[in-house]
């Protein structure tokens, strides 16, 4: 076992945002805690490099991303695929391309490199990312103390650790969307994409092949903590809380801190024109995530909602984060109240918190987006395209505090589908249901900063004995 130092606790985290923005949050929380008597440390790849807040020690990890690699092989980064048992396309497309991006001439400099970081750094602690699977193997192996932070939700973790046959007659696999409480229909179908996801992740060529290299390097066990069972002797920090989530039982190692986002100005700090524009009137704001691209179909289809969204209610506006060579040409009439910008300045949630006259934020259904809805109150619109994403889009629905938006359609989106969605959170019995829910919610899980807090507290927790 690696022998640590008093005061250094070690991140190692993927570099795509969706995995790193939980990491990224809680390394500059230890970094500004007052208590915390440590040299906080991150390794990543170089994407992540000018993401890295002051006071944090930036360790590059060797060779390509995971996007990086998916770009090098022509591919993008997830396939979209319809719900239900077409799930299939996004486990023999996805599963094994996330667990093995890397091959073996490509993993083990990555799973070397940590392994040298660790035994150099010696820290105290390593918390992981668990995606990252040659980081996870280089803990394992030279027995260096890890807990994970995961962008993700309790289900995601703690699906296969529920008793009995609960996981497939109570719970949607990932990517189906099939409407809670399961039906005997669905139930079957479960079983069917049980069985593929098997197929087409644990047991793929190379998933295999690199699963025989490792064991040929000494190195036991899965590729990465995500789709493994629960192991009761590590920690588990988590963005969801029982009430942000579907019901499950929770091993007493998986700790709900609540949605872990980073800190942030306000608004009115960073741009006060668009945090004045925001508090004129009720907003709707638009965000389908960095990954999501929508040909420009697609986006006539968003624009049609738009407008006959906005023609019904003379006050409502709309700021719509849209990445495309060819911008839309947005009609004279609603020109005013519409907003597009490529990015959003600074972080989503001081958009949804700027105002309290934020309407809903339509996005993609990431774990992010979703999470950073519920810690503003802030009612969901869901146009999910690929995996989790239906998990968030049928997870708002259970919870009574958004509407999946396309689900006849998707992965597309259909103007007039999105537009009766728009109506359904903009006014009426239905859409002041939805922001009583939401509020409460986010009452219950606490304010934008509360989950951040509490996984650095649980980390100091852990290195507790260590440290003193």
């Amino acid at each position: 076992m690696s022998k640590s130092k008093s005061n250094d606790i070690l991140f190692f985290t993927n570099s795509e945002l969706g995995q790193a923005s939980v990491i990224l949050a809680v390394a500059e929380e230890l970094v500004r805690h007052e208590s915390a008597d440590a040299r906080i440390h991150l390794a990543s790849f170089s994407p992540l490099r000018t993401a890295v807040p002051d006071g944090i020690t930036f360790h590059c990890l060797p060779g390509l991303s995971m996007k990086q690699v998916f770009a090098s092989r022509g591919m993008g980064f997830l396939p979209k695929h319809e719900p239900g048992l077409q799930a299939v396309r996004g486990y023999s497309e996805a599963y094994s391309k996330v667990l093995a991006p890397w091959d073996e001439a490509k993993y083990f400099p990555i799973f070397d490199s940590c392994c040298k970081l660790i035994e150099e750094v010696k820290p105290c602690l390593v918390v992981l990312d668990p995606l990252l699977g040659a980081a996870y193997d280089a803990c394992v192996f030279l027995g260096q103390r890890h807990v994970i932070l995961s962008p993700n939700t309790f289900k995601d973790h703690v699906t296969g650790a529920q008793p009995g046959l609960e996981p497939l007659y109570k719970f949607a696999l990932l990517g189906s969307g099939f409407k809670p409480p399961l039906n005997f229909l669905s139930v079957l179908c479960n079983i069917y994409l049980a069985i593929a996801i098997h197929i087409y992740a644990f047991w793929s060529a190379p998933v295999r092949q690199l699963t025989k290299a490792r064991n040929r390097r000494g190195i036991t066990g899965p590729l990465s903590t995500i789709f493994d069972e629960v192991n009761p002797e590590l920690l588990y920090l988590v963005q969801s809380k029982p009430q942000s989530d579907f019901p499950l039982h929770l091993p007493p190692n998986v700790i709900g801190c609540g949605p872990i986002l980073p800190s942030f100005k306000p608004l009115a700090e960073t741009n006060p024109d668009l945090s004045s524009w925001l508090d004129t009137g009720p907003t709707i704001v638009i965000n389908m995530g960095s990954h999501v691209t929508h040909e420009s179909q697609q986006i006539n289809e968003i624009l049609h909602a738009i407008e006959r969204t906005l023609e019904k209610h003379a006050k409502l506006q709309v700021l719509w984060k849209l990445q495309s060579d060819t911008l839309p040409s947005i009609p004279p009439a609603i020109a005013s109240r519409v907003r597009v910008m490529a990015w959003l300045p600074g972080h989503p949630a001081a958009i949804l918190t700027a105002s309290n006259k934020i309407v809903a934020y339509v996005h993609h259904g990431g774990s992010n987006s979703f999470h950073e809805a519920v810690a503003a109150g802030v009612p969901h619109v869901v146009c999910p395209v690929w995996l989790d994403t239906y998990d968030f889009a049928t997870r708002v629905e259970y919870l009574d505090i958004g509407v999946w938006a396309n689900r006849t359609r998707a992965p597309e989106i259909k103007g007039e589908d999105l537009a009766e969605a728009l109506e359904l959170v903009s006014s009426g019995a239905a859409a002041e249901r939805l922001r009583t829910n939401a509020r409460k919610l986010a009452n219950i899980v606490g304010d934008v900063n509360a989950g951040r807090k509490t996984a650095t507290a649980k980390i100091l927790e852990v290195t507790k004995p260590v440290l003193h």
